[in-house]
């Protein structure tokens, strides 16, 4: 068995393309000792990411990550344990969809504290299996080395 979880976190202000790409670097390294698996999704401030192991292993990192200043107010939306992987080969596969607005360019900028009292948190913890689909699907299309094999329609 191996244990999964998935959360939702907004970006810190100023969040810079170097800051994320340290966050990628640090994390593959990391996630290669301990025998993690996963993949990180930047949707514009949010963070979404699926992180996969041993489950003391993974609950540790975890709490770790919840303590970096890069980003704040961690919803866990999924916890389970599986029968196998969902990213084998990946200490982590990352993505970045929609970038490219700055905070200051938004009126209302994200507050995923604003997340947490809304309830339609609920709905949107349902979306974490279509999310993890969606970034198997499209490593997959793009032929990437460890993407999952998809299973046949």
């Amino acid at each position: 068995m191996v244990y999964q979880i998935a959360y939702f976190s907004s970006a810190s202000p100023g969040l810079s393309d170097e800051d994320v790409a340290k966050i990628m670097r640090d994390a593959r390294s990391k996630n290669a000792l301990l025998n993690v698996t996963g993949m990180l999704l930047l949707i514009d401030e949010v963070f979404f990411q699926v992180l996969e192991g041993e489950r003391e292993t993974v609950e540790n990192l975890v709490k770790r990550i919840e303590r970096n200043p890069l980003h704040s107010g961690m919803i866990r939306v999924m916890k389970q344990e599986r029968d196998e992987r969902l990213f084998p080969g990946w200490s982590m596969g990352f993505e970045m969809v929609a970038r490219g607005r700055s905070r200051a360019a938004v009126e209302m900028p994200f507050d995923i504290a604003d997340l947490a009292a809304n309830p339609v948190l609920a709905t949107l913890a349902a979306k974490a299996p279509e999310l993890i689909s969606f970034m198997r699907s499209l490593y997959h299309s793009r032929h990437m080395v460890g993407a999952p094999v998809m299973p046949a329609a």
